[in-house]
């Protein structure tokens, strides 16, 4: 089992403790957590200084703004950082969509999904745009977006066989052109989709 940390008003001391006892991941860094202060680190602070402690951050430039964002990759390096979409049901549909959440309706916005009173529900990224998110408008390298994407969310799930190219490994790709749009998935080495 991972045991995660997350959505927490956890103090630092809190944090710590839990990462002694085996904490190792941390859910939606920055979210529905605590604002990192100097004097009160809290539960950010825990995760950010621990190297045993993998994050997921939300790159959609919403749930944390880019420069936030990046502080937190250089303080973890890509080898520590998971890019999640946190897509809701009404991911990947057209704005106005509405769909499901708890029981509570949302609706697609241009970058969010949003409860009826204006609330974030999660969001409507889907994976290449946070990849692209993270190569256009933060400045990170290809190579290393594709850590936060693909190789260290594999890694830290214990996913052996995918998360890389290499001899034994799934051959689950996306081919990017040199826009960072999405041209053609393959799913186990056969094409699943192509764009017309």
């Amino acid at each position: 089992h991972r045991v995660s940390m997350g959505h927490s008003g956890a103090d630092y001391d809190a944090a710590r403790a839990g990462i002694a006892a085996g904490a190792c991941h941390a859910t939606h860094l920055f979210n529905r957590m605590p604002p990192l202060s100097h004097r009160a680190p809290g539960l950010i602070g825990a995760v950010l200084e621990s190297d045993g402690v993998a994050s997921e951050i939300i790159f959609d430039g919403h749930h944390v703004h880019p420069a936030v964002a990046l502080a937190a990759m250089r303080a973890k390096r890509p080898e520590r950082v998971m890019a999640i979409t946190d897509a809701s049901s009404v991911a990947g549909l057209p704005l106005g969509s509405t769909g499901n959440l708890g029981g509570r309706r949302i609706t697609a916005h241009h970058d969010l999904a949003r409860l009826d009173d204006g609330t974030i529900a999660g969001s409507v990224l889907t994976m290449d745009r946070a990849f692209r998110m993270l190569v256009q408008q933060m400045g990170v390298s290809i190579l290393d977006a594709v850590k936060v994407c693909s190789t260290t969310p594999a890694r830290e799930l214990g996913l052996d066989q995918q998360g890389a190219i290499e001899v034994g490994a799934f051959a689950d790709l996306t081919v990017l052109d040199e826009d960072l749009r999405v041209v053609m998935t393959l799913v186990g080495g056969h094409v699943a989709y192509t764009r017309q």
